[in-house]
């Protein structure tokens, strides 16, 4: 991550800080009430620069954009409307801004959604001024998506539940690689049930904008390559817009905030729903099934077993059990899958840990577990992770039984990786920077390499080892390399230049002491 980036990070959190604050103190003591707020305006300045980054995008491959400030409704414009002042500006916002979103149509009706029943909450007129004048410095088009998730990261760490709910984004920088791991396709529908913001969806868009994409049109923006999709013929961006990407949440506002981030990132038509996955009456929508599934389910979460969801193949008061059973069945046939678990889940030996292991083992290939350090998710948990790539079995297997299916499955091999840094401090105060250790890359390139195993980093394990070690998926159970240190020797000679100085400065030092003595 550039010194670049990390600078725009680090205004851009002092801003929001600083906004955060001064909403505080102006009587908004709510902390969720302040994300709402805080979110709602970030939306409408984003608004306007997503709206002038499509226009650059018909520009590069003639695909028509609508604009929402076409015609009459130019006036709605941030730019336009932040000049107004006092009364004239909370008037304007409150009685026109506010409405004019919530009823938009003509394909931005996920805008409308965000809105859906919003009400400005800002107490008075020099609250709205300086809200509007702090957010105006904020250049949200040169911000990496990583960065504008921080709006809602830092402001949920002030809520003192939000751990206790497992409610944290998982880092982009984790995402990008799984996404790629996973590698999406144009045509392929895909669900995160657990979505959160988003950033696995955005992260799914952005991948397939660049593979469809012509080199001559890539830009380098923020150490990351980004694609427009001009390779992509009408229906196909109209298919990735409108009819691929789903995600379900259980809280409202993180569903506000997932389809602000896809319709400021192109995508106006996902499919996002208010919804409980794993626990209460089922819907058509649980029987639905994807070519694709990403997701970081919760982690500490736990449901009454009367209130799990039937067809849920294994009944577990953990959230993370409960889920990877939703991903399994989710999936259709030959479907593939990225899911971040915590460490316990893949060396539990409880029934519903060793179950639920089993049952991913006979109804899917499970192709890699890449062991994650402790520290990714600093500083909201410290919990150490892993995430697993698997493909959907087109007919399940019993693992103990008999027969030419079994033993074919036995002798299938599960690629592990040991992620021993991931590029940043790895501690609660987070930093970035060439000094920590970075395996990412490692990961990818042997990844996209017929020949995947390489000392330290990774290894295979067959299926016939994994089943014999119940089920166990925590990648220290088979790490070849366990124990191994790997030892790095100096240069000699900067070793013994080292000596020599340090000779100098001894027979200066006795020099110095014997004319002290004379």
């Amino acid at each position: 991550m550039s010194q670049n980036i990390e600078q725009l990070r680090e205004d851009f959190k002092s801003k929001l800080k600083r906004l955060d604050d001064y909403l505080w103190t102006a009587g908004l003591p709510d902390p969720m009430t302040r994300i709402q707020q805080v979110s709602f305006f970030f939306f409408l300045k984003m608004l306007e620069e997503q709206d002038i980054a499509m226009e650059h995008r018909e520009r590069l491959t003639g695909i028509k954009h609508n604009s929402v400030f076409s015609g009459n409704n130019e006036k709605f414009r941030w730019s336009r409307w932040k000049i107004k002042t006092g009364k004239d500006l909370y008037k304007f916002v409150h009685d026109e801004v506010f409405p004019f979103v919530e009823e938009l149509h003509n394909g931005h009706a996920n805008i409308g959604q965000i809105f859906n029943g919003a009400k400005l909450m800002i107490p008075d007129e020099a609250v709205l001024q300086r809200t509007v004048d702090i957010i105006d410095t904020i250049d949200f088009s040169s911000l990496d998506t990583d960065v504008k998730g921080d709006l809602y990261e830092t402001l949920l760490s002030k809520i003192k539940s939000a751990g206790e709910l497992g409610q944290f984004l998982t880092p982009r920088y984790i995402i990008r690689p799984i996404v790629e791991m996973v590698n999406p396709k144009i045509g392929e529908k895909i669900l995160d049930p657990a979505c959160g913001t988003a950033g696995f969806l955005i992260a799914a868009y952005e991948f397939l904008k660049l593979r469809y994409s012509d080199l001559k049109n890539t830009e380098e923006h923020n150490g990351k390559k980004i694609g427009y999709g001009d390779k992509l013929n009408k229906e196909q961006q109209q298919f990735l817009e409108r009819q691929t990407f789903y995600g379900y949440d259980i809280g409202t506002e993180m569903v506000r905030l997932a389809l602000m981030n896809l319709i400021l990132h192109g995508v106006e038509g996902a499919h996002i729903r208010h919804k409980d996955t794993v626990a209460g009456a089922e819907d058509e929508e649980d029987l639905q099934h994807f070519d694709i599934v990403l997701t970081n389910p919760p982690f500490a979460g736990k449901i009454d077993r009367e209130r799990i969801k039937p067809t849920l193949p294994v009944k577990s008061k953990k959230t993370q059990v409960l889920f990877l059973g939703y991903v399994i069945n989710s999936l259709k046939s030959g479907g593939r899958a990225g899911v971040i678990l915590p460490e316990g889940s893949l060396f539990g030996t409880n029934k519903d840990d060793k179950e639920i292991r089993r049952y991913l083992l006979e109804n899917t290939k499970l192709e890699a577990v890449v062991s994650m350090p402790a520290g990714v998710f600093q500083p909201y948990a410290g919990v150490k992770t892993s995430f697993l790539i698997f493909k959907k079995r087109a007919n399940p297997i019993i693992l103990g039984g008999k027969g030419s299916a079994h033993s074919e499955a036995l002798r299938e091999g599960v690629w592990f990786f040991d992620i021993k840094g991931d590029g940043s401090s790895l501690s609660a105060a987070k930093k970035f920077g060439p000094q920590y250790k970075n395996d990412i890359p490692k990961l990818l390139e042997l990844w996209g390499t017929d020949k995947k195993v390489e000392k330290p980093y990774s290894w295979e394990t067959s299926v016939k080892e994994i089943v014999e070690n119940d089920y166990i998926l925590s990648a220290n159970t088979y790490n070849p390399y366990s124990g191994e240190e790997e030892t790095s020797h100096r240069d000699p000679k900067e070793i013994l230049g080292e000596i020599e100085k340090l000779e100098k400065k001894s027979k200066k030092n006795l020099c110095e002491i014997s004319n002290g003595l004379k």
